[in-house]
């Protein structure tokens, strides 16, 4: 693989990466409202963040330095703000990890049903719940075969999330 060519760091329909020889990385993602951010990194430190919209001549621009990146990398990770809704799920769990991943075409789960894969045997991880096309499975039924695309809401320890991930998400 080249510098150049595409990577995708999290799944395909995150986050892609992009190196860009002499200048540094490009990351791309699409916004929860569907504009498209991207993300330039310079040697330098500068970072160039890029909004663009389907309503948008052109997209909007904001260039920060290493520091400035950083503070708002932290403010958007919950570093200085955390919602009230999170304080009140974290009280309650504690301990317990709750995330979310998407399947893949190729991911070791994709055609299969949950009770093939034999899940919380095999990773200690339990499915919560199936969101397929926009319908949440909340509790899904054993049975349930997992297709591509399907966002999985698990729940279990933290220290066995890697098992999860590899056997089921690949």
């Amino acid at each position: 693989m080249t510098a150049n060519d595409r990577r995708p760091r999290l799944s395909p329909s995150e986050v892609t990466e992009q190196g860009l020889p002499g200048i540094g990385h490009r990351y791309e993602l699409s916004a929860a409202d569907g504009e498209a951010i991207t993300v330039v990194i310079h040697h330098s430190g500068r970072r160039d963040l890029y909004v663009a919209g389907s309503g948008r001549a052109a997209p909007a621009v904001v260039t920060l330095n290493d520091s400035q990146a950083r503070t708002l990398g932290a403010i958007l990770s919950g570093a200085y703000f955390k919602p009230q809704v999170v304080d009140e799920i974290e009280a309650v769990v504690g301990e317990l990890l709750i995330d979310w991943v998407t399947l893949r075409p190729d991911s070791p789960a994709t055609g299969r049903s949950i009770a093939e894969l034999e899940i919380r045997q095999r990773t200690g991880m339990t499915v919560a719940a199936v969101l397929r096309d926009h319908e949440a499975m909340v509790t899904p039924e054993a049975g349930v075969v997992l297709q591509a695309d399907d966002r999985l809401v698990v729940l279990g320890r933290p220290g066995d999330f890697a098992a999860f991930v590899r056997d089921v998400v690949g």
